[in-house]
């Protein structure tokens, strides 16, 4: 028979196993006397349950892993500085919130920038070191961003999602700076890259309606807006009309490798830039006739062909007509008509603005390799998704925010321009407007009804909306271009994907 002194002291030492087992993992049979402890210190999971935290409701949140970081939202409203965490880690393994013992069901101020865990091995030789990040969202959202931020490697992404003029909502992703750890908000200015293109096209229509210049006005030669500036133009050149130029019909680039990316076109011997007239001079020099690729002649109003460098001219021609500089005619004419106080040209990192994202390179591309103040109106533009949001809001055709077009503007903009040619590119082509693209031609159709852009340079990949059929409008953006791919396809096919779906998550 058992004595009662050896039962009692088989209870205690029940007791103290117990409350000795670690704050984190699960909990399995003691090893056998004399087996080696673990050294194991994986992270398996990050959650807040709604049991725990009942303002949070639903199902909880749980944790995605994205570019070395626990990404995890909370419902607005819900208090971070007190929240209480699952965390599951390797089998007798200790965890460390911000160097306190982690205890099952105990709040934690979670309203830091960034909360670090320390997982301890149950061996103690181990010491694993990892970063959470918790801001107010909606996980349907945030997680798909998060992944898509993780197979990508972007640093950092800024969404926003109107219906009509109501903002539904805005969200910024990760790092505007990494190494400073600066959160991103959707007031973070970001490099539109080729969205800067609808900002060019808003100054010629602020032109246009004030009747300083017609679209269908010819562009060089003696009777053109810019008469004088160029040397050896052609009777090619002088059939192009600023309509040529806002649809990308002036055939100007066709055949020729971009020259606004190319180091010949835009570059001096030694590397710095060239002006912008030179860029177009020397453009203009090297297609001197119509380019005949043996399917039709690429003459102004044939076909489709995408010019950059079509929008430098556009941008040189605001301002030759308005007397200002660029920056300051669309500061002044057009952007202040909106409210819109904070979008800029860009420049490089040196000149960096205290609200911008900082642009990390992929690929061994440079994020600051190009002169934005040279392709001001294809390329330059920095500015946010919440201003982003409040320009569509003036070009929709909706009387609820005054638009600062015509309706007959409007239309203009928005419809496919009537291309001449016979091949693909030609009358079959209706995917541009003036400025903008429309008719998106794969399925599923995404943004039935509505007109958007995106960019691409090194250290940006960017895409808006305005309008769909739906009067849903969004902005999707990020401060660094991928180049791998997954099973949806390259960076841009992710982000159309996923723009179309959190339009309709809205919309519902």
């Amino acid at each position: 028979m058992v004595s009662k002194q050896k039962l009692l002291f088989a209870w205690l030492m029940a007791v103290a196993v117990l409350f000795a087992l670690p704050a984190c993992g699960t909990v399995e049979p003691e090893p056998e006397p004399g087996a080696a402890l673990s050294d194991k210190v994986s992270l398996l999971r990050f959650a807040f349950n709604a049991s725990d935290n009942p303002s949070i409701g639903g199902g909880g949140s749980t944790a995605v892993l994205s570019n070395d970081y626990y990404c995890i939202s909370v419902p607005e409203g819900t208090d971070r500085s007190r929240l209480v965490p699952e965390i599951l880690c390797s089998n007798g393994a200790t965890a460390y919130i911000e160097g306190v013992l982690y205890e099952k069901g105990k709040a934690y101020d979670f309203s830091g920038n960034v909360q670090h865990i320390k997982v301890v091995s149950e061996s103690g030789l181990r010491t694993g070191n990892y970063k959470v990040l918790v801001k107010h969202g909606i996980p349907y959202i945030d997680n798909q961003v998060y992944e898509f931020m993780n197979e990508f490697h972007i640093p950092g992404v800024s969404v926003s999602v109107m219906k009509g003029t109501e903002i539904k909502y805005s969200s910024g992703f990760g790092f505007a700076d990494q190494a400073a750890q600066t959160r991103v908000t959707p007031d973070h200015l970001f490099r539109m890259a080729s969205i800067s293109k609808q900002f060019c096209t808003m100054c010629i229509m602020t032109l246009k309606e004030e009747g300083r210049l017609q679209l269908d006005q010819q562009v060089f030669g003696e009777k053109g807006i810019l008469k004088g500036l160029y040397q050896n133009i052609t009777p090619y050149h002088e059939g192009i009309t600023v309509r040529h130029l806002l649809s990308h019909s002036s055939g100007i680039c066709k055949g020729l490798s971009d020259p606004a990316f190319t180091w010949s076109y835009r570059m001096y011997s030694n590397g710095t830039p060239v002006p912008t007239d030179t860029l177009i001079q020397r453009t203009l020099d090297d297609r001197q006739q119509p380019y005949n690729d043996g399917s039709m002649t690429w003459s102004p109003g044939m076909a489709y062909n995408y010019s950059n460098v079509g929008f430098c001219v556009l941008h040189r021609i605001v301002e030759v007509i308005s007397g200002k500089d660029y920056e300051s005619f669309l500061k002044e004419d057009v952007l202040a008509r909106m409210g819109i106080t904070d979008t800029h040209i860009g420049g490089y990192q040196n000149e960096r603005r205290s609200n911008e994202c900082i642009y990390y390179s992929q690929d061994g591309r440079d994020g600051y390799a190009n002169n934005l103040r040279q392709l001001a109106g294809a390329a330059g533009i920095i500015t946010s998704t919440n201003q982003m949001m409040r320009a569509l809001t003036f070009m929709d055709g909706d009387d609820t925010v005054p638009d600062i077009f015509t309706p007959e503007t409007l239309e203009e903009m928005y419809t496919p321009y009537p291309y001449q040619g016979s091949n693909y590119y030609g009358a079959s082509y209706k995917r541009y407007g003036l400025g903008w693209r429309m008719n998106y031609p794969s399925s599923p159709y995404y943004f039935k009804g509505g007109h958007y852009h995106g960019g691409n340079i090194a250290g940006t990949a960017t895409l808006w909306v305005g309008n769909t059929e739906k009067h849903m409008s969004g902005a999707f953006v990020c401060n660094s271009r991928a180049y791998n791919e997954n099973s949806n396809g390259d960076i841009d096919s992710n982000m159309y994907i996923l723009l179309e779906r959190f339009l309709d998550y809205f919309n519902n």
